[in-house]
């Protein structure tokens, strides 16, 4: 029990650190964070379409729904990639299930987060 232990302790610290886990990771987040801005931004421009103005737009709202569509476009885009590039590692069915759930749970925590910080 103790040896097997041992080998994933070391087979976690190799892909993690040794073969860019780690950073693909960071990576992961970085592009999840920039999404769900870019989605904050499409909601803040159609909740407040009335009291915005810019040369050259003619309706916030519909400028809203657009970026709102391209940010949740480029949040399927970067799940996707991480799920092939999930496909590729060994591992178990129930780990890559885990990690989807995992990452649509913190999607959702970050966007509670930008909305709220938002409001302030």
């Amino acid at each position: 029990m103790r040896q097997g232990m041992k080998s994933l302790l070391t087979t976690t610290k190799i892909g993690l650190f040794d073969q860019g886990g780690l950073e693909e990771i960071f990576r992961h987040a970085r592009n999840l964070v920039v999404t769900t801005i870019i989605v904050a931004a499409g909601i803040h421009a159609i909740d407040n379409a009335s009291s915005m103005s810019a040369l050259g737009v003619f309706d916030f709202r519909v400028v809203g729904y657009f970026v709102g569509v391209i940010g949740i476009v480029l949040f399927c885009l970067n799940l996707a990639d991480g799920l092939y590039r999930l496909s590729k590692v060994r591992g178990h069915l129930f780990f890559q299930i885990a990690t989807v759930v995992i990452y649509l749970l913190v999607t959702v925590r970050v966007a509670q987060l930008i909305v709220a910080l938002r409001t302030t």
